[in-house]
């Protein structure tokens, strides 16, 4: 009988020690087979440690549900970083401690002083110039946004839409707002500030390229891209997660960084983070982080999907071998880190957006759209 309990003893101890602990870890956006050949491969590399790999197409809504409904949550999401102040408030994500990154990396998904994710990538607004309908010379790194319109005047006059861009989509002026405010989205005790000198100068220039000018066309997100791609329009603004669909698409295009105010001063592109916030702290999840994070993997990750590495040797190698990088890396330089509060995210964006279609139109005078904005987000922030 003591050999028997013995015996069963070894066996219950033996299967606790060598259990392998299983993980669910939530993907989203562009990757998906680079990211699960990475997933496949750290579980063929060890056995205590299992992840359920879980593709999940619209995450910010998948976690919204969630979270109301008080379903199960994965022990790791990759997130965008404008839902940490949402996950936070929730309480349902853990600071994560330091973390070597770009200091836009770790800006990203800081709030009240700690940081609530791991950082993966980055994708980047850049200006995108099909170089059939522009024979000029091409503009350097250090273009200006007199270059900008005098090269959509030239693209204009053969034929073709000078500028692609969405004229009422808070995505795209969130860069011309902080760019005409100093480079920095002007806040007074956290609420955004709209009814001032350089959010005016912002929707004067709108004006000026759309409506004055007419080398801007806007078009509606389905529309956008494709605008660009069958030749409609010279040159497109959108984020950098397009270069590999345009490179498969046999387009001739190149890929510029935002360019700066006359004055010198830059056009902070938006800088679109992506990294994982951890729901269950485990050693699985712990050593799953430090797998995929390495700079082996996110080169192998990031090399065909055309995204800026948070991993810094990873982002070094990258920028040496393909100019597109080298745009995203100077892109990241000068990008804008937008708030990641509800305030921002929610009352500023429909805020701004309403103002700008009011004012394009000709439905109210710059001074009223803009008092009206203020008006709204003021009252969302009591």
């Amino acid at each position: 009988m003591k050999k028997i309990i013995l015996f069963i003893l070894v066996i219950t101890i033996s299967t606790l020690v060598f259990a392998t602990t299983d993980i669910t870890v939530w993907f989203s956006w562009e990757g998906q087979k680079e990211f699960q050949s990475l997933v496949n491969d750290f579980n063929a590399s060890q056995s205590n440690y299992h992840v359920n790999f879980v593709y999940i197409p619209d995450m910010t809504q998948k976690l919204q549900i969630s979270l109301s409904a008080g379903t199960a949550l994965p022990d790791v999401a990759l997130v965008r970083n404008d839902v940490i102040g949402m996950l936070a408030s929730a309480k349902d994500i853990t600071p994560v401690g330091s973390v070597d990154a770009l200091q836009a990396f770790t800006k990203s998904f800081e709030l009240n002083g700690k940081i609530y994710a791991y950082p993966y990538y980055a994708d980047l607004q850049v200006i995108y110039l099909n170089k059939k309908m522009y024979n000029g010379q091409i503009p350097g790194y250090n273009w200006t946004l007199s270059d900008l319109e005098q090269i959509a005047f030239k693209i204009k006059e053969s034929g073709h839409v000078g500028i692609a861009m969405t004229s009422s989509s808070s995505y795209f002026f969130n860069s011309f707002y902080a760019g005409f405010n100093g480079g920095v989205v002007p806040l007074k005790n956290g609420i955004p500030i709209v009814d001032n000198s350089g959010t005016m100068k912002a929707f004067e220039f709108y004006n000026q390229i759309f409506k004055v000018d007419k080398i801007a066309f806007s078009y509606n997100k389905s529309a956008l891209i494709e605008s660009f791609k069958t030749g409609k329009a010279g040159m497109l603004v959108q984020g950098s997660f397009l270069i590999p669909d345009f490179l498969s698409s046999k387009l001739d295009f190149v890929v510029l960084p935002y360019p700066n105010l006359d004055d010198g001063s830059p056009l902070p592109p938006t800088f679109d983070a992506k990294g994982f916030v951890v729901f269950k702290d485990s050693a699985a999840v712990k050593a799953f982080i430090d797998y995929i994070t390495s700079a082996k993997n996110e080169e192998y990750f990031c090399k065909p999907t055309y995204k800026l590495p948070a991993n810094i040797d990873a982002m070094h190698a990258l920028e040496n071998s393909d100019s597109s990088f080298k745009v995203l890396d100077i892109s990241a330089q000068k990008g804008l880190v937008l708030p990641t509060t509800t305030i921002f995210n929610d009352a500023y964006s429909n805020a701004i957006t309403t103002a700008l279609q009011l004012y394009l139109s000709g439905q109210m005078s710059l001074n009223e759209a803009l008092s009206k904005a203020q008006e709204y987000i003021n009252s969302q922030a009591k």
